[in-house]
């Protein structure tokens, strides 16, 4: 796999457990990515606030973390279990 500076790399992986999939997130492109790919619920208010944030942390210089937060929120939302060193 290809990283690229563009991918906004998070200083720390955040992995979800879900019933039937694990995923491991490691930058705002793989989330975004996650997001629209395999998430379960379409339309929960932290999954719309984590797509945008993370659309707009590809397209900006905004600090990776605020995305990775959104994220994170989103999948507590999703009803993921978030395993990360950090809650967020």
């Amino acid at each position: 796999m290809t990283i690229f500076a563009t991918d906004r790399l998070w200083d720390e992986v955040v992995v979800l457990e879900g019933d039937l999939q694990v995923l491991r997130v490691q930058s705002t492109r793989d989330a975004l990515l996650c997001l629209k790919n395999h998430w379960p619920i379409e339309d929960g208010p932290a999954g719309l606030m984590a797509r945008n944030v993370c659309e707009q942390g590809l397209a900006s210089d905004d600090d990776p973390g605020f995305a990775r937060r959104a994220f994170i929120e989103a999948a507590k939302e999703a009803g993921f279990r978030v395993n990360s060193w950090t809650a967020a």
